[in-house]
């Protein structure tokens, strides 16, 4: 049991650090489509 949570667990933070864009203070550019793929991250707005 204990493994399975833990493997649970790995998979959401997985998927959480997945839909993070750009680190704090940071926003996207370039790119394309709605989640700027491709693009890049800068502190200009």
């Amino acid at each position: 049991m204990k493994i399975k949570k833990m493997i649970i667990g790995f998979g959401l933070l997985l998927v959480a650090a997945s839909a993070m864009a750009c680190p704090k203070g940071e926003h996207p550019h370039g790119g394309t489509g709605s989640h700027h793929k491709g693009g890049y991250c800068s502190y200009e707005r």
